[in-house]
């Protein structure tokens, strides 16, 4: 193959994965009754639906070059979490969040995203299965850099929890390999996060927040909007939105990433570019 058709053929590739389509689902409330609007379907999370499906957000044309899709899940098992390539645990009861969180774990440890949104101790059986509790906070609000606070849709400050809030063990996240996301004004951690392979070999990319409504959207707390409004992008939403981004971005679900030979044609065509530049330099 010429270099001319290996790059072509490398350049298709590329845009191939980029266009691929990403699947997101959550539990329904039909599943989990006790998260009332906090669950994946839920009003409180139409927003942060919304922004994920927005083309200008995630499309073709997007600030992050992959279109997102949203479905909502009234079973989670091992044959409904097949069809994503990111769960995402909302507001759930630990009584409810009983029944499916061995299935999440094995979905997560054999390659698929999984995105935590906990909030309090009756709220955190998902993370508690992967060794990440969470406790109360003092609700302050947190701050960090990149790539959660600063990212493809602008830079985060001073993002809010609301109503009930925590945080998580930082020596449990570091013990699994992971990375700590944010911390509040007194230090105490409010999110962390895991490239995929880094919890585990061969396990998923993993977000976990202390705080569901520092992405959710309310208005319950006495303010116009309680948490993220995606409409204005407020802080909340950035972190929101950068938060999403990265995981998508290193994600480990097979259905997520291209064939071998394609990433090997991709890796070749870069390496010749690489050294035509020097030369011509």
């Amino acid at each position: 193959m010429s270099l001319k058709h290996l790059i072509a053929s490398a350049a298709l590739a590329v845009c191939s994965l980029a266009a691929q389509a990403y699947t997101v689902g959550g539990a329904s409330q039909s599943l989990i009754s006790g998260s009332s609007e906090w669950a994946w379907d839920g009003a409180y999370l139409t927003g942060f639906r919304q922004a994920l499906e927005n083309p200008s957000n995630f499309g073709p044309t997007g600030v992050v070059n992959r279109t997102i899709n949203t479905t909502d899940l009234t079973v989670v098992d091992s044959t409904s979490l097949a069809g994503l390539d990111m769960f995402v645990g909302t507001w759930v009861l630990d009584s409810q969040a009983a029944g499916f969180s061995a299935a999440v774990r094995d979905f997560f440890l054999a390659g698929g995203d999984v995105f935590l949104l906990q909030d309090d101790s009756g709220h955190d059986a998902l993370g508690t299965a992967l060794g990440i509790s969470t406790t109360d906070s003092t609700g302050s609000v947190s701050n960090g850099g990149a790539p959660l606070f600063d990212g493809p849709f602008g830079l985060a400050a001073n993002v809010t929890q609301h109503y009930l809030t925590g945080q998580l063990d930082e020596a449990a996240i570091l013990a699994n390999n992971g990375r700590v996301g944010g911390r509040n004004e007194e230090g105490q951690v409010t999110s962390a996060y895991w490239r995929a392979g880094e919890y585990a070999p061969g396990a998923g990319a993993l977000f976990i927040i202390a705080d569901i409504d520092m992405i959710a959207t309310t208005t319950a707390c006495g303010l116009a909007v309680c948490g993220a409004d995606y409409a204005a992008m407020n802080a909340n939403a950035i972190y929101a939105l950068n938060t999403f981004s990265f995981l998508q971005g290193n994600g480990g679900n097979p259905s997520s990433v291209s064939a071998p030979g394609s990433l090997v044609l991709a890796g070749s065509a870069l390496l010749l570019l690489g050294r035509l530049r020097r030369r011509n330099a």
